[in-house]
Order: structure tokens, then sequence, then C-alpha cells
């Protein structure tokens, strides 16, 4: 049942997986700059729950920072940028792939908890990278 549930998900295409979760890192970027400029409001992000302006900045920053590195092993497991891995390489890049997936859907529910703009935008973003992290976490690299 398993593996016939992995053959389903392996059937989207690994490299569209790759630009999609580039293009979703890409809009999460481009709303952490909204705030950070202060075209959207900071309370509309983070829950509705960052103390002031700095605060919500500091915050994008450091998410900016992290969807940068996502975005770059999204790269990289999905050939796009062509690094060939060894067989532990290989095998690590899937497993850290693999337990981050729970953090994603961690994602999705805080969304659902968090503001109005987070519920109807960042809640249908967020479960669409899901669907594209799931796809580069259970390719085969070794």
């Amino acid at each position: 049942a398993i593996n016939n549930m992995l053959d389903k998900i392996r059937k989207f295409d690994l490299k569209k997986a790759g630009y999609g979760g580039c293009i979703i890192g890409l809009f999460n970027i481009m709303i952490h700059m909204f705030v950070i400029f202060q075209i959207i409001p900071y309370t509309w992000v983070n829950g509705g729950r960052t103390a002031s302006q700095v605060a919500a900045q500091e915050i994008s920053v450091s998410s900016i920072i992290m969807t940068v590195i996502n975005i770059l092993i999204a790269l990289v497991a999905t050939q796009i940028i062509p690094i060939k891995l060894n067989r532990i390489a290989g095998i690590t890049l899937s497993a850290f792939l693999i337990l981050t997936l729970p953090f994603s859907f961690i994602g999705i529910i805080q969304q659902f908890l968090g503001t109005m703009f987070e519920k109807i935008v960042m809640s249908v973003v967020t479960i669409i990278g899901f669907c594209f992290d799931t796809r580069i976490a259970f390719e085969k690299r070794w």
C-alpha cells in the first residue's frame, strides 16, 4: 500500500515540483519583502502576534534567509542544479527532506489558525508548497 502511494507521488514530474517549490518560495520572499517595506501591515502575518513593525521586519529577514536555503535545497534535490550525489549524500538528503515534511504540515495548520490573510492566501500557498515538498522528498536518490 505504501509503495503504491509512493509510486503515485513519483508520477508527478520532479523538475516541475522543483520549479513549483521555487515559485512558492519566491512568493513567500515577496510577502516578507512587503512586510519589510510596509506594503502590507505586519499584523497580517505571524498570526498577528508580532509586537511591532521592527520585530516583524526581523522575523521577515530570518524567514527570507531560510526560504533562500530551502530554494537552494530544492534546486539541488530536483537536479535543476545538477550536483552528483553519492549514495550516502542521496540518502541523507532524502532523510532530511522526509523528516522536515511534518514541519511543513504544521505550517499549514498555523496558517489556518492565523490572520484572515493567512487563512485565505497563505494557507493555499502553504498547501501547494507542501505538495511540491512531498514530491521532492520521496524521490529515490540511491
